[in-house]
């Protein structure tokens, strides 16, 4: 097992240098002080294979390897980094990168996520170029996913389903495919849970959604990327349509294992399946396990937990927080499955995180160091998609940026975080043991 790694304090010579970390100009953003040290990558030598076993039995070598990186990297005091629609979505426009968090690091996430909007046009476009010359949204957000491989990240996919009961009223394309675009999964009317399954008059309208993630995915697999897949995560909450308000147990485990048939069935077997319920709904194990598929058919068991209007000391981390994250490793141990915080971050206001005045410049740092005294393999904070929309600090300018960048730094600095540049070569694993 890897030897706890202790936190090391970040010394600045100057005291106008600490200053200046956290004081705004007058459009409200501060200057980069902070240094970004170098780091070392993760040493598989060091780390101790679980015992744990991919849901899917024809799972590539190299989906089963990072599905153990994943549970070695849970028992240390160490944690992955993640971040949603890193290598696509960005607020920091002036700087010509994919990425907020290369801007601030030159580093990418350990974990980049991507979504299943990206592939009905709500999440990604094309230029009119790249539609002049065939290229789809499935090809090209499969070029993001295979980019962040290659840069060492590990890639999950979420999928905001639309309410198939409203596509199915739509006219169809001129070559049969329904219409999926637009953004409709806290529409909750439909009954639609139920009609989508097998039998269901909503079952076709459904498996051509899946169609498109098996369109998506079919280029990873032959590029040899694994795929961290979460459907219907935040189940145990009634916001989206196959939430609990709107589908009784037996029915979203129905669900989630015939998609899961589904996707097998054509033929991809690089994904590793993870099952999230929303924290605040779990107050118990029985809580957490009420629509739990099966340990045949889940490889991650997360939940998502957003800290909402934070203040260091107010509580949520060191009891709310940290109640629901000994609840769900307590179930991974049990079920021998790999932990994660599949979703988490700051909420102020009634955005995600706020220009000016977040109220805890230390959050990053300090909710790691929460989580990590736990078994979780990885945590992931949601998208920055704009200035009133993000839910990590970003640069505006090449030293400029958000009133978090600084600490921000600190939390990269870290020994115990972890991103892109010190993933290890988990597929190093499948080929020692071939």
């Amino acid at each position: 097992m890897a030897t706890n790694i202790g936190w090391i304090e970040p010394v600045f010579a100057e005291e106008d240098v600490a200053e200046a970390r956290v004081r705004p100009d007058r459009d409200g953003y501060v200057r980069k002080v902070a240094n970004v040290r170098s780091k070392k990558r993760v040493c598989l030598a060091e780390l101790e294979a679980p015992d744990v076993t991919a849901a899917d039995e024809a799972a590539t070598p190299k989906t089963k390897a990072l599905l153990r990186y994943l549970g070695a990297i849970a028992h240390t005091h160490r944690i992955l980094y993640g971040h949603q629609n890193d290598m696509h979505r960005k607020v920091g426009k002036k700087l010509k990168t994919d990425s907020d968090t290369y801007d601030i690091t030159g580093d990418y996430p350990a974990v980049v996520g991507v979504d299943g909007l990206a592939l009905t046009g709500y999440e990604l476009d094309l230029t009119e170029c790249e539609r002049a010359s065939g290229l789809t949204l499935a090809e090209k957000l499969a070029r993001v996913a295979v980019k962040a491989d290659r840069a060492g990240a590990i890639v999950t996919l979420s999928c905001h389903m639309p309410n198939f009961a409203e596509v199915a009223k739509r006219e169809r394309h001129r070559d049969g495919r329904y219409d999926y675009s637009g953004y409709s999964p806290d529409h909750t009317d439909g009954n639609v849970v139920h009609r989508i399954l097998p039998g269901g008059d909503l079952n076709e309208v459904f498996t051509g959604y899946l169609d498109l993630v098996t369109a998506f995915d079919r280029h990873l697999q032959q590029a040899d990327v694994p795929l961290i897949f979460r459907p219907f995560h935040e189940n145990t909450g009634s916001w989206f349509w196959w939430g609990a308000g709107h589908c009784t147990p037996d029915e979203f485990r129905r669900l989630f294992q015939y998609t899961e048939a589904y996707l097998q069935r054509k033929g991809l077997h690089n994904m590793l399946y993870a099952y999230s319920p929303g924290g605040g709904e779990t107050r118990s194990e029985d809580d957490y396990s009420r629509t739990y598929p099966g340990d045949r058919f889940v490889d991650l068991t997360g939940f998502d937990m957003y800290h909402r209007d934070p203040r260091r000391g107010d509580g949520f981390l060191e009891k709310e927080f940290k109640d629901v994250l000994s609840i769900v490793e307590q179930f991974a141990r049990a079920h021998h499955k790999v932990a994660a915080v599949t979703e988490t971050g700051m909420l102020v206001g009634k955005s995600a995180m706020a220009k000016r005045h977040n109220g805890y410049d230390a959050w990053f740092l300090d909710a790691m160091d929460v989580m990590r005294t736990h078994e979780m393999a990885y945590f992931l904070t949601w998208s920055n998609f704009d200035e009133t929309n993000f839910d990590q600090p970003y640069m505006v300018d090449a030293t400029r940026g958000h009133e978090m960048i600084n600490a921000f730094i600190d939390f990269y600095n870290h020994p115990a975080s972890i991103f892109a540049g010190q993933n290890a070569d988990y597929a190093a694993w499948e080929r020692r043991d071939a």
